[in-house]
């Protein structure tokens, strides 16, 4: 009699345990896939803060702003090299030494030390200083007259 139940029981034990390994099989295999997914996480987080991978990309940043200053600066030269041009020319087009060669003449003091733009400052017989667009003339007042001629000049 103690025999008659012993198969079905071992069978029963068998069924149980296969039970138990199938259990632990799947609980053991969650939880490597769980580690798995932990260990994935954590190499991404690693590879977005690895210094390597950071620095290339301020590299990247650096090199492509660096371009934008060059073009930046060389925009701005030539821009400054056609304003400084312009400036000289019209500089160059009111300068005394421009004027002398058109025709005109300054006329000095004696010591050439001022400009005379009235004739009420000299006198005759005063020295004045003549410059021309090529050389100086060093003359005698004789005479003066005050205000404009007749030809409005």
């Amino acid at each position: 009699p103690g025999r008659a139940g012993f198969q079905g029981r071992v069978a029963l034990r068998g069924r149980h345990a296969a039970e138990l390994t199938h259990a632990l099989r799947r609980i053991g295999s969650a939880a490597v896939d769980q580690r798995r997914r932990a260990l994935m996480r954590l190499r991404t987080d690693l590879s977005t803060h690895n210094p390597r991978s950071r620095l290339a990309g301020v590299r990247a940043q650096l090199v492509a702003a660096e371009r934008r200053l060059e073009t930046a600066l060389t925009q701005h030269r030539f821009t400054a090299g056609a304003r400084l041009g312009t400036a000289a020319a019209r500089l160059q087009n009111l300068s005394p030494l421009a004027v002398l060669g058109r025709g005109y003449a300054v006329c000095w003091n004696a010591d050439r030390t001022a400009a005379i733009r009235d004739a009420a400052r000299v006198h005759p017989g005063d020295t004045v200083q003549v410059t021309l667009g090529h050389g100086a003339l060093t003359c005698e007042v004789r005479d003066r007259t005050h205000g404009r001629d007749d030809s409005g000049l």
